[in-house]
């Protein structure tokens, strides 16, 4: 590799913005950027992290996902690893002069790489040899990439696509991963990362104009010429044409070949202007301009015969659409502000543009529409299905738009090119009766659901969709076991044929929102849930900013806000003899979150719920598929038991913290090993319990397991259970099985039976080890968890599982002193006990060899 001393030499930072050469020591993960770069050339620079600079190869044609297709790539100087980010334009005079756009980025692996510490060690070898091979995982480039070095030569390359599911022969889209900007509007954007059109106070264009369109010969536009090469001309204006519509989905995703717009809660209409008349026309063809003549009247600003597709909606003074407001604007036109969202144009002076891609006709749709506070473009962002649709729930919203950005325009066509995608709530439903099925479906049609409200069951609607033919069998089952004469609703449904039952089953389900009748809209079906009395289901109503009003503790007394989970019921009480709430959980993890991820990030977890606090046991729930807002990341993995998928929660972020809090989440259980590296643990785990034992043998059996890991040199981690043992925990690499994790685990507990026969055992069968505290080793297989640092317990007391000194195990040690109340202080006076327990990681083989000479 090259020195970043010759990239450094070639530029002046006093004229140029691009970062200065320092090299950086490699993260988590390893990064990669493909710059489209317009110099005195056209080219793409391809640029992979290599020992914290950026080896870089230009390649004039850049990339393909044609495996058949090899581009040439010469190596050129590394580059510093700020500048993955870097778009924007390199002065003339300067190296490299021109603009440069961030095409892709992402993080890689080398193939045959496990780790990420495999992969560093790899990819240098790689390179060396003159043969890269990596897996890429960007918003454009994905799959496997090969870099092959020329024979006889040092500078010269290959660059070839590998065979795999991404393998394609389609083209790329030409815009920023960023900004979602092209080269050109780039280089026209002297003043900062995002570009805008030239409306009133934007820059105008600079440059040769001769091929600007003009209104009349007098307005300047923003677009070119090119702009309508591929549009087609057209003799008449096309007063036939009806909306494209959009393909419902019922999940976001994330794809750079898309872009998403809000879904607008309003009338969908397309308008009309040709020779100076305005015409605003339904989706269905029927006029709309007597009923919302104000908004026909923005439009005469218009002077060009254009078609227009978008939303009417009446918005609050917040922003926020009012349907029946829309609805009922004749008569109360007072209630609200009367906008016209507009996302698409289809026709401009005498070009047909249905047949231009998505992002050609955005952008000439921006360029031509007025300032206005009444005519509104809409806006997208590209790739970011997920961050999209958490953006419009958190305000309240209906859902997003996705639409392929390459894709053109169907007229009267509902297509895949567009999908509609809803944002959905769930809610616990009591069952009271059944309808009977209809046309092919089997069993029942509908499900009758209520909620209660002062002891009464309160009808909120049928829900009809979910089943399969399993769950339809084994629902209508149980609903027959339970029919009665009796509709045990508060007001009886007008629906024939119903199936009354006994209010005894409870249903999970998910739906866009409350209707103002009190109904849910589009219910789904999602599960029975069998820890829920069906006289405890009330109609949750969600709180965004909680603040708790019962102040037990510091923790309570804090204000806390989340920006994705609706806190919902704060007060209910999860402790009753304490009287700590739900609340006081959710504001515990939102304080205490910095220490708490830190031993979760990456891990499967295991939830352990407890939505009625600690007077029962809860339920364990692990399938976390279909059943998670979309923000909230997954990881499909394997059972061993039995083979089947299943969709673990990985929780990474505080919001996905309070996300499992408010689902009553009281204890955090992470497996042992992370995403990456599943089938190697990086811990081992001794659970001491004292089954009935006295607390001095326990603290006697955890000095002991002390005394035999000080031997070995290695440093044990102590914590309390938060029940009524402790746990002690040996970091280890990440590069052994947990099989041979038990073996250690093993190995060393059986040393401390022989020590301490009389007050500890190996006996797997509670009642035969009474009054011993039990040494489990088997804690320490995959799948397995524990209750992490810092963890809550549903236990009596609001225990807490806290990290430990050594020296703490002394007469006046009590478990009940670490809880709720107490860890925020201990955390601000002692900081994190565990702070440096991966750097302490051992390596299993080498001590489990030096055990077994």
């Amino acid at each position: 590799m090259m020195k970043l001393s010759e990239y450094n030499k070639k530029r002046d930072f006093k004229k140029t913005a691009e970062p200065k050469g320092k090299v950086k020591k490699s993260g988590e993960v390893l990064h990669f950027v493909v710059q489209k770069h317009e110099a005195s050339h056209l080219h793409f620079d391809w640029r992979l992290e290599i020992d914290g600079v950026l080896v870089s190869w230009a390649v004039p044609k850049g990339p393909s996902a044609d495996p058949s297709v090899k581009r040439l790539a010469m190596q050129v100087e590394d580059h510093p690893m700020d500048y993955i980010d870097f778009e924007g334009t390199i002065p003339k005079g300067q190296y490299g002069g021109g603009t440069v756009m961030v095409w892709d980025t992402g993080n890689y692996m080398a193939e045959g790489a496990d780790t990420v510490s495999q992969s560093k060690k790899l990819i240098q070898k790689m390179h060396d040899e003159g043969n890269i091979k990596i897996i890429m995982q960007g918003k454009k480039l994905k799959g496997s990439y090969h870099l092959v070095r020329m024979s006889g030569k040092k500078e010269e390359w290959l660059l070839m696509k590998g065979k795999d599911d991404f393998a394609n022969k389609k083209n790329f889209d030409q815009h920023s991963v960023l900004t979602g900007r092209t080269l050109k509007e780039i280089e026209e954007d002297k003043s900062s990362d995002t570009w805008e059109s030239n409306k009133k106070g934007a820059k105008a264009n600079s440059g040769d104009k001769s091929h600007i369109l003009t209104e009349n010969n007098e307005a300047e536009l923003s677009f070119t010429a090119e702009d309508l090469a591929d549009a087609k001309r057209r003799k008449t204006f096309p007063k036939e044409w009806k909306p494209q519509l959009a393909t419902l989905t019922d999940e976001a995703f994330d794809d750079s070949d898309w872009i998403f717009e809000n879904k607008y809660d309003g009338y969908r209409a397309l308008i009309q202007i040709n020779g100076g008349k305005v015409n605003l026309v339904s989706r269905n063809g029927l006029s709309f301009n007597k009923k919302y003549k104000s908004l026909v009247d923005s439009f005469l600003v218009i002077k060009d015969d254009i078609m227009l597709d978008g939303e009417i909606v009446v918005e609050d003074s917040k922003g926020k659409s009012h349907f029946q407001w829309l609805q009922d604007y004749e008569e109360s036109p007072g209630r609200g502000k009367l906008k016209y969202y507009v996302f698409d144009i289809l026709y401009f002076n005498g070009y047909d543009l249905t047949a231009l891609s998505l992002l050609q006709r955005k952008h000439i749709l921006k360029a031509i529409l007025p300032e206005s506070t009444t005519i509104l473009y809409s806006d997208h962002i590209i790739g970011k299905g997920r961050q999209a649709l958490n953006k419009i729930a958190k305000r309240g919203g209906e859902g997003i738009i996705a639409k392929k950005l390459d894709s053109s325009y169907h007229v009267n066509k509902r297509s895949k090119d567009w999908l509609k995608i809803k944002v959905t709530k769930e809610q616990e439903m009591v069952i009271g009766g059944y309808t009977e099925p209809k046309g092919t479906r089997n069993r029942f049609g509908s499900l009758l659901i209520g909620y209660y409200d002062n002891g009464k069951l309160i009808y909120s609607g049928k829900v009809g969709t979910g089943f399969n033919e399993a769950s339809l069998e084994k629902l209508h089952s149980s609903l027959m076991n339970i029919e009665t004469t009796t509709c045990h609703f508060a007001e009886k449904p007008k629906i024939p044929n119903v199936h009354w039952v006994k209010p005894e089953l409870v249903a999970q389900v998910k739906f866009t929102e409350w209707t103002a009748g009190g109904s849910m809209r589009h219910p789904v079906f999602v599960a029975l849930r069998t820890d829920k009395k069906a006289k405890e289901v009330l109609r949750e109503k969600p709180l965004k900013n909680t603040k708790n009003t019962e102040q037990h503790n510091d923790v309570s007394k804090k204000d806390f806000k989340s920006d994705k989970v609706d806190i919902t019921n704060p007060d209910k009480i999860f402790w009753p003899k304490e009287g700590y709430t739900k609340g006081d959980v959710i504001a515990y993890y939102d304080v205490m979150a910095d220490y708490v991820l830190k031993y979760i990030k990456d891990r499967p977890q295991s939830l352990r719920r407890n939505p009625d606090g600690i007077k029962n046991q809860g339920f364990f729930q692990k399938d976390m598929s279909g059943k998670t807002p979309k923000w909230v990341k997954t990881r499909k993995l394997t059972s061993s038991s039995d083979g089947e998928s299943v969709a673990y929660l990985i929780c990474n972020d505080k919001e996905t913290l309070l996300y499992m809090a408010n689902l009553g989440c009281i204890e955090i259980n992470p497996w042992s090993s992370r995403i990456g590296s599943i089938n190697n643990p990086d811990y081992i785990i001794f659970d001491l319990d004292p089954n009935k034992a006295s607390l001095q043998d326990l603290i006697t059996t955890a000095k002991k397991v002390k005394e035999i890991l000080d031997k070995l040199n290695i440093k044990g981690y102590l914590k309390t259970s938060g029940g009524k043992g402790l746990h002690i925990f040996i970091p280890v690499k990440p590069n052994y099985t947990y099989r041979l994790t038990r073996e250690f685990s093993r190995l060393i507990s059986e040393t401390v039976y022989k020590a301490l026969p009389d007050i500890t055992s190996l006996e797997r069968m509670p009642k035969k080890r009474i009054g011993k505290v039990y040494l489990d080793f088997l804690q320490n297989g995959k799948g397995k968890t524990m209750a992490c640092a810092y963890s809550l317990r549903p236990r009596e007391g609001a225990t807490c599982s806290a990290p430990l000194q050594w020296s703490e195990l002394d007469h006046d040690f009590d478990i009940k002193n670490y809880n709720i109340k107490t860890m925020p202080q201990r955390i601000r006076e002692k900081g994190d006990l565990w702070n440096d327990f991966f750097n302490d990681a051992i390596d299993l083989k080498a001590v489990l060899d030096k055990l077994k000479k």
